[in-house]
């Protein structure tokens, strides 16, 4: 076991990550051995959250090839046989599995997506790939065959919005991989793959007068996450649909929900996953806002790794006077 670890942390220098790119390093989240925990200097671990704060951090244009390798190496050996994960607690001076996984749907997806995206240039390791192919395995048993969307897990047969949203692009992310690899039938299969559950998705969640429902279990009252949040999650994934186009359904949400999202952490996480979508919008003002009215509460108990990683990508992109300077008079960050 020792010498695969050590395999794998090697494979972190040969990890493709865009030239120049600033390097995601999560101080007092990721200890000396690997592990990533959910909050600041924590003592618990979420595979999920480490997993979506690694590949936020890429998709906010940061290298995480350190980071990310020696992540996998600590959790890969932790892959039950089944292909699931658990979460893990102190008990003494280690980690210990304590709780099932919040949702295997999408920790499933996130951990084959950080794979695959993380993968050296001659691609993924043995001992990745089988781990890849377990969690695959694991979420095909998931697919709820009627509706064509995926399950949270066996013991809860309901179907959330937002996760089968990070399933299709974990099927996306797999087809990127193989057509890089050489392989355009693998590539294909995949990309199938993403399109059936595109449509399933809009045929299961997608309303044309109210947006989008949240979960296949009806809700009672709605809320900022998730109801707020999932209307324009799909757009991470380049879900959408034909009278829907991305520009109008941000730009409406941002009406409507602007003041509500820069004011979550006051009383709730930042929400830092619309700040990523800003981001592949393109509007700047929203992430400057967010990252500013952010810094009072890092590593506070309403900030977790995710918001960190987000926090330190749109941080990089800026000088020193940048960081420092409050918001320029235009911007409506109150």
């Amino acid at each position: 076991m020792k010498s695969l670890i050590a395999l794998l942390l090697v494979i972190a220098t040969y990890v493709h990550q865009p030239a120049g790119a600033a390097e995601l390093v999560l101080t007092d989240y990721q200890r000396p051995d690997g592990a990533i925990t959910t909050y600041f200097a924590g003592d618990s671990i979420d595979p999920y959250f480490a997993a979506k704060a690694l590949l936020a951090a890429q998709d906010a244009g940061m290298t995480t090839r350190t980071a990310a390798t020696r992540w996998i190496a600590w959790l890969l050996p932790r892959q039950l046989a089944d292909g699931r994960f658990d979460r893990y607690c102190m008990k003494g001076q280690r980690f210990v599995s304590c709780q099932e996984a919040d949702a295997d749907d999408a920790l499933m997806a996130a951990w084959m997506e950080l794979l695959v995206r993380s993968a050296p240039p001659k691609g993924m390791p043995p001992a990745w790939q089988a781990s890849f192919d377990k969690a695959s395995r694991h979420l095909d048993t998931l697919r709820d065959p009627g509706s064509g969307v995926y399950l949270i897990s066996a013991k809860l047969p309901v179907a959330l919005l937002m996760d089968n949203v990070e399933v299709s692009s974990a099927f996306k992310a797999a087809s990127d991989y193989r057509q890089r690899h050489g392989d355009a039938v693998g590539a294909a299969g995949w990309m199938r793959k993403a399109e059936q559950l595109d449509k399933d998705i809009l045929r299961v969640f997608w309303r044309p007068n109210q947006g989008y429902l949240v979960s296949t279990q009806p809700r009672d009252q709605a809320a900022f996450y998730p109801d707020a949040v999932a209307q324009i999650f799909p757009i991470l994934a380049d879900i959408k649909p034909a009278s829907r186009p991305h520009a109008a359904a941000y730009d409406l949400w941002m009406k409507e929900n602007r003041m509500a999202w820069l004011q979550m952490s006051e009383v709730d996480f930042p929400w830092g996953l619309v700040a990523l979508v800003a981001d592949k919008m393109g509007d700047k003002d929203a992430i400057a806002c967010w990252r500013i009215r952010s810094i009072q509460f890092r590593h506070g108990k309403h900030w977790n790794v995710l918001e960190e990683a987000l926090y330190l990508a749109f941080e990089a992109r800026l000088s020193p006077e940048q960081a420092l300077a409050p918001p320029s008079p235009g911007m409506r960050c109150r």
